[in-house]
């Protein structure tokens, strides 16, 4: 690994050409604006007022303990250096991390990430909450708690309290509320600025911690039951289980996060939005939740599972398609929500045209009318299916006064941030290795690598290394970015090894151990590693 922070110097940034593009009038990228900014460049992203603060300044993540300098060394765009964290062994589960800034699409690389153990503490306990004692028609437990009015949930006929106190501690820890231990993972990929990301690396972490901390104390009692009934989900009414009360959690959590945003960019420069991805082990179970076109695999003695959707427009057209049918004035009449086999003009008036709907997921075939010479809601730019002409995600944080600057159409009203959760029980693995892992990348990885690819890279890494070698995964997190950003050429464009075309965005990666993302050992050499840069 070579360390090229003292060699890293400032260059004029590249961007990649794209003037050999055959494209049509139609195909031309549309603009979009942020109207809460008060001017912008004829490009895709908004320039904002210099007189704004930001909510929270642009950083790279916190656990590269990268400095200012740093940072600034090695956001070259034509030398492109993949930054690991300088000290692997104090990463959370010994979690693998890698990055690179895109080759000059936007000045500042609009990815962030974030990787932390989290401490779920029931709330309602006086060790958490204060209590106010001198209320007598209040009743009060034996030992100072309060009961609520009514009972939290019903399990078996027994009244389960949120004061109830379950041996989760060791004797003399009894009186404390009940809590549960998770590793939290994270990748934010930007757009229309770093805002968003940035707010969400430092916030969702915190709104997950509090809507789980309403139920935690549940979660635990229904997991120990499911543990002594041999894993059979226990329910405390046909629908409510363990995975079902943390899967809530999460989706409301994503929903407090994107409400967050839009009440804060009242007060603060908060530009763009982002795609988000999250891994969650707690418990013995994985669980992801997306919203975006960022991805997590399983790679495991079982192959490869992939765990998330990639939710883009194309993905998403029924939904939509239905949105627009619904509701007409939000795309009024410059564009048609229907999708076509080819693109239309006048020229092809009166003829027919094969085309699909909200509801049909075969094609049909229809007059052109003026209506479909109008640019579809949903179409594919440069390779990648487009939202408003404009936008290639369809969920995410942020973009609330998002607008396209020709037909002044808001884009959120399209975008949800409801994520997709999709759980992995860690227990159904015959035996967890150091080998069983979790890649979750932004898009700008799985653009140009596939799932097997991505597995060959990973898994040569790991098999050539011992089983104690923690420093592993941030090679192979290394490797992968490395692997999807490729090499420069002399006309400033990045190839694959192999030959194609590589990736010029923004990517980011982390390799995630099961095996220490549940349960970490204490003691282990937190001595400071080089910095890692290539």
């Amino acid at each position: 690994m070579d360390l090229l922070a003292a060699k890293v110097k400032s260059v004029a940034l590249r961007r990649a050409s794209d003037d050999n593009e055959s494209e049509q009038p139609l195909q031309k990228l549309g603009m979009v604006v942020d109207m809460t900014e008060s001017s912008f460049m004829t490009t895709l992203l908004p320039v904002v007022g210099m007189n704004e603060k930001d909510r929270h300044p642009y950083s790279r993540p916190e656990f590269l303990y990268f400095s200012e300098e740093e940072t600034e060394l090695s956001s070259d765009q034509s030398t492109r250096p993949v930054l690991c964290p300088k000290y692997p062994a104090k990463m959370p589960a010994y979690c693998g991390y890698a990055e690179v800034i895109n080759a000059g699409k936007t000045i500042k690389n609009e990815d962030m990430a974030t990787a932390k153990r989290l401490r779920i503490i029931q709330h309602g306990y006086n060790a958490v909450e204060a209590v106010d004692m001198s209320d007598e028609k209040t009743p009060l437990h034996t030992d100072g708690r309060k009961p609520l009015d009514e009972p939290l949930l019903i399990a078996d006929n027994a009244y389960v309290y949120i004061y109830t106190t379950l041996v989760m501690q060791s004797s003399d820890e009894s009186d404390s509320p009940p809590f549960a231990d998770a590793a939290y993972f994270a990748i934010f990929d930007g757009h229309a600025g770093s805002g968003a990301a940035l707010m969400a690396s430092y916030h969702l972490s915190q709104h997950i911690v509090n809507r789980l901390g309403s139920v935690v104390e549940a979660v635990i009692t229904l997991d120990r039951r499911e543990s002594l009934s041999g894993k059979k989900a226990c329910h405390i009414t046909p629908n409510v289980t363990v995975s079902s009360l943390v899967v809530g959690a999460l989706e409301t959590a994503f929903l407090d996060m994107d409400d967050q945003i839009q009440s804060e960019k009242q007060q603060w420069r908060i530009p763009g939005g982002c795609a988000a991805i999250v891994a969650l082990v707690i418990l013995d179970k994985l669980y992801i939740a997306n919203a975006g076109d960022c991805r997590a695999i399983l790679l495991s003695s079982q192959g490869i599972n992939q765990l998330s959707t990639d939710f883009n427009p194309a993905q998403e057209r029924k939904r939509l398609q239905f949105l627009a049918y619904k509701q007409p004035e939000l795309i009024g009449s410059c564009f048609s929500r229907l999708e076509y086999n080819r693109y239309l003009n006048k020229k092809d008036l009166k003829g027919s045209v094969l085309y699909r709907d909200w509801y049909m997921d075969g094609w049909g075939v229809k007059t052109v009318t003026e209506q479909d010479i109008l640019p579809p809601l949903i179409c594919e730019r440069r390779k990648k299916y487009r939202l408003l002409n404009t936008i290639g995600v369809s969920r995410g944080f942020g973009d609330h006064h998002l607008i396209t600057v020709d037909d002044k159409i808001p884009i959120k009203p399209f975008l949800t941030a409801v994520p997709q959760v999709q759980v992995f029980d860690i227990s159904s693995l015959n035996v967890l290795t150091d080998r069983d892992v979790v890649v979750m990348g932004s898009d700008g990885l799985w653009d140009v690598l596939s799932n097997e690819r991505v597995s060959e890279i990973v898994k040569s890494v790991l098999d050539n290394s011992e089983s104690d070698d923690h420093l592993k995964y941030t090679i192979a997190a290394q490797e992968l970015v490395i692997a999807a950003r490729g090499n420069p050429t002399t006309s400033g464009k990045w190839t694959l090894t192999g030959g194609g075309q590589a990736s010029t965005d923004d990517i980011t990666a982390f390799v995630i151990p099961l095996k220490y993302a549940i349960s970490q050992p204490s003691g282990e050499d937190e001595d400071d590693d080089e910095e890692m840069l290539k």
